[in-house]
């Protein structure tokens, strides 16, 4: 660590065509000890979305850790580089591999041993490359797994079992992407944690196929800093986002349920929009009511669909509604059509 006593340099570019990394000022007031966290990043050729979930301690993980674009996510871990982030995204547009492009950048970066990098390139033909490195100078406490799909990577965390455990809950999870890489951040948190606390998280997915991209690429960004409840608040605020601002996905779809019709009802006539008993059952009025506040409050129409003669309901909406601030919602209006 004497080095970065003298002052932290980063790479500050990595340009394709000189394939040459320049040096940038020094940082001489980073504390180490604060520096450790875990993240899934993954892609998913199905939905042709890319995504990070990181979860840690220092609030601003969300500048400090994922880098994407629809076809290509990154985390920066331990020492983060936002260069050493750009230079990846440049060197996979221009045909790299992630692995590749991960190897190159440890190539030219003089403080890869104090990185952590992870790196998945969805291709258009639907394959995925899957990259990671860890620098020898990470803390003792770290780990990677790298799938087909995803890599997983920590390091300062309280067991090395972290990054299996955090594979295994992404692989059996079901549902859209952000669905699974938050499936992925619960796993972990079940046989440990970030050594100082896990007080700051973050989710950012892209996607270019969604509906949503005719608006944005960002199909969902969740942040939450300095909260002792980090993991649950970041459920919420992806929930929330996803609900809001993307159209759904069939494999969020879940079965509406006597409880979860309930609980919907519940809300609907909270907010006036639905008058008849609250109870298990759905009609016609009940889906006027999903309807009408559809209309007010989201970017995108979510009724109810059947499904092989199953009413079926979208999860990130329902999970949005358990959680909702019900100050924040449009009640019902002579407005709404």
């Amino acid at each position: 660590m004497k080095s970065f006593k003298r002052g932290l340099l980063v790479v500050s570019s990595l340009m394709l065509a000189s394939m040459s990394a320049l040096a940038a000022a020094p940082a001489p007031t980073t504390n180490p000890r604060r520096l450790g966290t875990r993240a899934i990043v993954a892609c998913d050729p199905v939905e042709k979305s890319c995504g990070v979930a990181s979860i840690s301690f220092p609030a601003g993980i969300s500048g400090l850790v994922p880098y994407g674009r629809p076809d290509v996510a990154v985390a920066t871990m331990f020492y983060p580089s936002v260069d050493d982030a750009e230079a990846i995204l440049a060197r996979t547009a221009a045909g790299d591999t992630a692995q590749g492009a991960v190897d190159f950048v440890f190539s030219v970066d003089p403080y890869a041993n104090y990185r952590q990098l992870a790196a998945v390139k969805l291709n258009p033909d639907g394959t995925v490359t899957v990259g990671q490195r860890t620098g020898e100078q990470n803390t003792q406490h770290r780990c990677a797994v790298k799938g087909t799909t995803f890599v997983v990577q920590a390091n300062n965390q309280t067991t090395p079992a972290m990054c299996g455990a955090m594979a295994q809950g992404f692989q059996a999870a079901k549902g859209s992407l952000p669905q699974r890489l938050l499936a992925a951040l619960k796993a972990g948190a079940l046989v440990g944690g970030d050594r100082n606390g896990e007080r700051s998280g973050v989710i950012r997915v892209w996607s270019a196929e969604n509906e949503a991209a005719f608006y944005t690429h960002v199909l969902v960004d969740a942040v939450v800093h300095s909260s002792s409840n980090a993991l649950k608040e970041l459920d919420v605020e992806m929930n929330r986002y996803q609900a809001s601002v993307a159209a759904p996905y069939e494999a969020d779809l879940i079965p509406l349920d006597s409880e979860t019709s309930k609980y919907v009802k519940l809300v609907l006539s909270k907010l006036g929009y639905y008058n008849g008993r609250v109870d298990t059952s759905w009609n016609d009025a009940d889906e006027q009511a999903l309807y009408d506040f559809n209309w007010n409050n989201l970017f995108f129409l979510k009724p109810t669909v059947v499904v092989n003669g199953v009413r079926k309901i979208d999860r990130p909406l329902v999970r949005f509604l358990i959680n909702a601030d019900l100050g924040a919602l449009l009640p019902a209006t002579t407005a709404t059509p």
